[in-house]
């Protein structure tokens, strides 16, 4: 170009509109291209959807778009991974409500038998992608963090129980089936450690955490009014069992933004979302996860205890308050009718159902008793190397069929500790243990060191879920819920990433603090 063009202004005039004519040409171009694409793609798909079902062809085109993100954004995976966790059923429900016939958990007829399920492959996608990217820049590929070796361990001790059930009469598809939960909660938590690199998305996925949990609640609340007609009759919940976990849970959070740290956004978003959840809740009628609450809650009470020492006479204060309050409730509703007393029925009956007024919950401690006992059987006919997988456990005391209800009933029971105790022996009981210790005593220390306040307070949110993720799987299938053991693996991932971004935070701080300082001061240093 001449160079009076650059300065005269019919000069520039002409190089605007011939810049503008060859932006036109190609947007043309991409337009064209797209239409054409479009015109020939459609018969096709529209096949294709006749085939298989237009929904799952929406589907199919959903998770292609996901997947795109995710290779342009790995850590894109973290939030979708967490977002489906607490929104999207593990099995379908008899009446659909629409999140239970999204094909996550599950395989619809038309690909059943596959040995993986779809969020396995997503977590295997998410990972490679992550590694390729990792490699690309000339990085570790993975990183493992403080709780890579207990997981080995168990794994490892897992790896026999496989091995030593498929030799002595265990079968392989039972055995993929018992593993598979055990599995997704090691790839959970590699997903969550090596993706979360910033403090903005922890916030994020406590947003997610929070509208999921709120969505569910209301979510509930349209089953009881529309689908139950507004009474429970016949009905023992009202939505999947595991969903009750993830209410509670966040009924603990909600607790330690009042107590700890006010997240102002959160806080008042978890508050409105109080009512449809307490309501889900109550409805949803899970006895283990009262229990689990107020054990979550005893454990975040104690450390915040230990951490905030100026307000340890709120504490206490508190303390005695719902003390008093929650007995006088028990006292006043342990034998009332209807939703209002429920949860008291519900704490009282885990430990002492009386047979003609909770006849429920005490043929349903009955049937808990004989498994245990059938359990621990089993684990004594081979008290060194375990019992296997992929086998149904013993049974000298009969139990009552409930196939219909759990198909796995004999493979699987309520008490997964005993279960894996059941599986593995005194080893792999002890590997479990110990890998639930590193999580919880490693979160202790790491809340205590923590300065950032709202990174405190995910530590010690962790730290009771876990607790209370154990006391709810001494009942109600824990260790085997899809969803609930993602959901430990990415908190536990979440966790011990923490230290790193509280370090990053501070050195932000003092940098900042650093670039404000005054000239005038910087002039008198050294005088």
């Amino acid at each position: 170009m001449a160079m009076h063009q650059l300065f005269h202004p019919e000069g520039k005039l002409a190089d605007v509109q011939t810049l503008q004519a060859t932006r036109k040409r190609s947007e043309t171009r991409l337009f064209a291209l797209l239409f054409a694409i479009t015109i020939g793609i459609t018969p096709l798909m529209t096949l294709v959807g006749v085939q298989i079902g237009f929904l799952l062809l929406a589907s199919l085109g959903v998770v292609i778009l996901c997947l795109l993100f995710i290779l342009r954004w790995p850590s894109i995976g973290l939030f979708l991974a967490v977002g489906c966790v607490v929104l999207i059923e593990q099995n379908a429900r008899p009446i659909p409500i629409g999140t239970d016939r999204l094909y996550l958990f599950y395989w619809p007829p038309q690909l059943e038998g596959l040995v993986e399920r779809p969020i396995g492959f997503f977590f295997l996608f998410t990972l490679l992608i992550l590694v390729g990217h990792r490699l690309s820049k000339r990085q570790r590929p993975l990183l493992g963090g403080p709780l890579f070796w207990p997981y080995c361990c168990f794994l490892l001790c897992v790896a026999w129980g496989v091995l030593h059930g498929l030799t002595s009469g265990g079968s392989l598809k039972s055995t993929v089936l018992e593993v598979r939960p055990l599995w997704y909660l090691f790839l959970s938590y590699m997903l969550a450690y090596n993706l979360l690199e910033r403090k903005e998305q922890v916030q994020v996925f406590f947003w997610l955490v929070i509208l999921g949990a709120t969505f569910k609640g209301w979510q509930g609340v349209y089953i009881f009014i529309v689908q139950y007609g507004g009474q429970m009759h016949g009905h023992n919940e009202i939505m999947s069992h595991e969903e009750s976990f993830f209410f509670v849970a966040l009924l603990l959070l909600v607790m330690l933004f009042c107590l700890h740290h006010r997240r102002r956004g959160q806080f008042l978003v978890a508050l409105l979302a109080l009512p449809p959840v307490i309501f889900s809740t109550i409805a949803n009628d899970r006895r283990a996860d009262y229990v689990a609450l107020l054990a979550g809650m005893g454990v975040a009470w104690c450390l915040i205890f230990v951490l905030k020492k100026r307000l340890r006479p709120l504490l206490i204060a508190l303390m005695l308050f719902c003390a008093l309050l929650g007995g006088a409730y028990t006292l006043a509703f342990s034998h009332a009718s209807g939703l209002a007393g429920a949860p008291a029925r519900a704490v009282l009956s885990v430990f002492n159902a009386q047979p003609t007024i909770d006849k429920d919950e005490y043929s349903s401690n009955i049937y808990r008793d004989i498994e245990n006992f059938d359990l621990k059987y089993t684990a004594k006919q081979n008290p060194l190397l375990g019992y296997g997988f992929g086998k149904e456990f013993l049974q000298p005391v009969p139990l009552p069929d409930i196939s219909e209800q759990d198909p796995y009933y004999t493979l699987v029971p309520h008490n997964t500790i005993y279960w894996i105790w059941m599986r593995l022996g005194p080893a792999g009981y002890l590997a479990l243990w110990y890998l639930f210790g590193a999580l919880i005593v490693r979160g202790c220390i790491i809340a205590r060191t923590l300065r950032d306040p709202y990174l405190q307070l995910v530590a010690i949110y962790v730290v009771a879920v876990a607790v209370m993720e154990i006391i709810v799987a001494y009942a109600d299938y824990q260790l085997f819920f899809y969803r609930n053991v993602i959901y430990l693996g990415l908190l536990a991932g979440i966790l011990f990433k923490l230290p790193t971004l509280d370090a990053a935070q501070q050195g932000g701080e003092r940098n900042e603090t650093t670039r404000h300082i005054p000239l005038s001061a910087v002039a008198h240093v050294g005088r």
